[in-house]
């Protein structure tokens, strides 16, 4: 219902937009094309090994550990926060089930409501979701809409590098993919400033889903930007 200031507005058709950065100036960025992490712009959530720098590329992979697979993940945290704008990045998901790529915009864990975290995830085969838990004065929700603007052709996601976006301002949260809207949701409590995270995972629900063999098969993000 209209009335629920966080519902979502399902989007039945991808529509072409003007990119929402054409009339913003670009606060944060990073291309990776350093021999190493610019950790003046990242903080490591999680152990080094598996996050490397290669070909102009930022590489997560996967390690295995005698208690199964690790992954990692990067962020913002202490080097760089805003409140509103637009959040981009260039991706390459990974292929296969078992483990899931994502990039997240999001306050800090210690951060009271209201607060809120906006998702890109992709669980392998072109399985990508794009989402918001949000914890406000209605309580701590997942708000995943059954159905997106997102038509995908098979490996499309996997096999190249795509533009997700996230427009956060007063009067709503937008998803974009590649420029195209391709999810709404309505203004958010949230008024902290939000990080950006990359991040390669194993989740247990997953793990059992994850073939060995089919590995390596990275998370890889070609730049980063934000723009106010």
């Amino acid at each position: 219902m209209r009335a629920l200031l966080l519902s979502f507005l399902t989007v039945t058709a991808a529509v072409w937009a003007n990119p929402p950065s054409s009339a913003m100036k670009v606060v944060f960025s990073d291309d990776f094309n350093g021999d190493t992490l610019d950790e003046t712009k990242w903080t490591y959530e999680g152990n080094k090994e598996p996050i490397t720098l290669k070909g102009g590329k930022l590489v997560i992979s996967l390690k295995q550990r005698p208690d199964g697979w690790q992954g990692s993940g990067l962020s913002t945290r202490d080097k760089f926060s805003q409140v509103q704008g637009y959040f981009e990045a260039s991706v390459r998901f990974n292929g296969t089930k078992g483990h899931h790529g994502a990039f997240v915009v999001k306050n800090l864990d210690k951060t009271p409501a209201p607060a809120a975290a906006l998702y890109y995830e992709c669980f392998g085969e072109d399985r990508v979701s794009a989402w918001a838990k949000i914890a406000d004065s209605h309580g701590v929700r997942e708000l995943r809409p059954p159905k997106t603007g997102l038509s995908l052709t098979p490996g499309q996601t996997t096999k190249k590098f795509n533009t997700y976006g996230m427009l956060w301002n007063e009067r709503s949260v937008v998803w974009y993919f590649n420029d195209r809207v391709i999810h709404k949701m309505d203004k958010i409590e949230a008024k902290e400033p939000m990080v950006v995270t990359l991040g390669h995972w194993v989740s247990d629900f997953e793990s059992k889903d994850l073939v060995p063999a089919k590995l390596p098969d990275d998370f890889e993000v070609d730049w980063v930007k934000v723009w106010k």
